[in-house]
């Protein structure tokens, strides 16, 4: 008989809550641990926090009793933080013994974060036993394992483009507000927030590509814009004509051995509703992918409940879960027999097998 993986969740939000729901009903795995952050939460059994049977799991606060349980890996869904704020906390579990696989934008840190840190994470690992990754639906499956697999195909490559979008007209006025939505564009840019946990997903996106694509940056350069809306909106506040409706950052890497214009780029959009899109982008269009070589090619990935009819929810126990949150959970569920086999350390990226790169040489020694 298989043995199932012992799994903790770190963190119940709402990618955690979805990640207790996956877990109670799979095959593969167990959930043994759940650390909360929110005094409602504490006490209350997993399986009742997400609308199912109860699972005989209360979550708890008590970090340490917690790190004493028998757990193959941790998978932690702790909300993101402008200024890296997860750092210790990652560390204290590797440090125990725990192996831990992340959705917060860790992938390939060692690309683009501080030294110090990358030595903090390596310690950790050695000192537990435990291996650490990161992953999701981006950084991770979009732009590495799909788009740049796409590149396979190509003799050569001018340019990749990458257009993300996420339709925030879901989400809670209050978090929306906070990170610029329905103010004047000149104020909303004083919103550190708002483009601090931005730039930390796209150093991990851009970095990741400049390693597969085996090529070296000879810059990087990084904007944030705020789009007023032409009219009222009035869902889900009142955001009046002239104030933000769409949030776009972009982060571009430059090879000028190539060319002039960026070899990667990558753009998040956030918006509130279709009329907020950018100019091109058809309504439920995730993500616009667009390569420029010998062949250049374009791909549209949408992400849906169904492909017969326009569901917006999973009905997933007293949950309503987006397709983009179950994309981005899944990557790092499906990698935790890989984390688990694993040595002790950071463990790569999945990049895709075959593709592009600029020297085909380097194919074979990387």
């Amino acid at each position: 008989m298989k043995k199932r993986y012992k799994l903790m969740v770190w963190g119940p939000g709402r990618m955690g809550s979805h990640c207790i729901w996956e877990i109670a009903n799979s095959k593969e795995f167990e959930l043994v641990g759940v650390r909360g952050y929110l005094e409602k939460e504490i006490g209350v059994d997993a399986g009742e926090l997400v609308g199912i049977a109860p699972m005989g799991i209360r979550i708890t606060d008590d970090v340490e009793a917690l790190l004493k349980i028998d757990c193959d890996c941790v998978v932690h869904t702790v909300r993101e933080d402008a200024k890296y704020g997860t750092d210790d906390e990652i560390l204290k579990i590797l440090a125990a013994g725990k192996n831990l696989v992340t959705v917060l934008p860790y992938q390939n840190a060692h690309l683009f974060r501080e030294q110090e840190f990358i030595e903090k994470l390596e310690a950790a690992c050695r000192a537990g036993g435990s291996t650490f990754y990161a992953g999701g639906i981006d950084p991770d499956l979009v732009s590495n394992r799909i788009l740049l697999s796409l590149t396979g195909a190509c003799a050569d490559v001018k340019t990749i483009h990458l257009q993300e979008q996420w339709d925030c007209s879901s989400a809670q006025p209050g978090p929306l507000q906070v990170i610029g939505f329905g103010k004047a564009p000149e104020e909303a840019k004083k919103v550190v927030i708002a483009y601090a946990v931005a730039s930390h997903f796209q150093k991990s996106i851009v970095r990741t590509a400049e390693k597969v694509l085996g090529v070296k940056y000879d810059r990087i350069e990084e904007s944030h814009h705020y789009i007023p809306t032409p009219v009222d909106m009035q869902k889900p506040f009142l955001i009046p004509a002239g104030c933000v409706g769409r949030i776009t950052h972009r982060m571009q890497g430059f090879v000028d051995s190539i060319g002039p214009d960026p070899l990667f780029e990558h753009e998040f959009h956030w918006h509130i509703g279709d009329s907020m899109l950018p100019e091109g982008v058809q309504p439920g269009q995730n993500y616009v992918a667009m390569i420029e070589g010998r062949p250049s090619m374009k791909m549209t990935l949408d992400f849906r409940v169904s492909n017969e009819n326009d569901d917006r929810f999973f009905e997933l126990g007293n949950m309503k879960v987006v397709p983009g949150y179950i994309a981005t959970l899944i990557p790092c569920m499906q990698a935790i027999p890989h984390i688990v086999a694993a040595p002790p350390g950071i463990m790569p990226s999945f990049d895709p097998s075959l593709h592009w790169m600029q020297d085909l040489r380097d194919s074979v020694t990387k």
